[in-house]
């Protein structure tokens, strides 16, 4: 894809956990510095473009443009940031595992966004403390190998 805006546009409905956004607030983060009718026409000919990428590329984007908002599916798609915080979720010390090893900080770390530092506030914050999981499991367990392993990652993401 070869549209910044439009990168940073799917990026943001991503990060945002598959919610619909208004249009409004859209145009104020991608376009701050523009004025309102200019940031609303760089938000349409953003929207055109990826309609007409998906038809190009023959690619299956669940995007839903309403009248007032924009909605990304992330259940449609494969993320690995929604792949991460489900197995945070997860009661399995596997699926723990499995997200310590999905994490590559910084978030969206080609892509330096100014809106990222908040979602990368908190997916920080919830590896850190899978990891912090991780090490309590392994200790109690008596794994010495593995404890010693997360607790020198913990010390190493401090």
């Amino acid at each position: 894809m070869k549209n910044r805006k439009a990168e940073e546009l799917l990026s943001y409905l991503c990060c945002n956990g598959g919610k619909a956004v208004r249009k409004r607030m859209l145009e104020e983060l991608l376009w701050a510095e523009a004025e309102r009718g200019k940031a609303r026409d760089s938000l349409y000919k953003v929207c055109a473009f990826l309609n007409g990428w998906q038809e190009k590329e023959g690619v299956e984007l669940p995007l839903a443009i309403y009248r007032e908002e924009i909605y990304l599916d992330t259940e449609l798609i494969e993320l690995d940031l929604q792949e991460f915080v489900k197995c945070l979720d997860s009661e399995n010390v596997d699926d723990w595992e499995r997200a310590e090893r999905l994490y590559t900080a910084p978030l969206l770390f080609e892509n330096s966004y100014e809106w990222v530092e908040e979602y990368e506030a908190v997916y920080d914050m919830a590896y850190y403390e899978a990891l912090g999981r991780l090490l309590v499991h392994y200790e109690k367990k008596g794994n010495k190998e593995k404890a010693f392993y997360y607790s020198r990652k913990l010390k190493g993401f401090r």
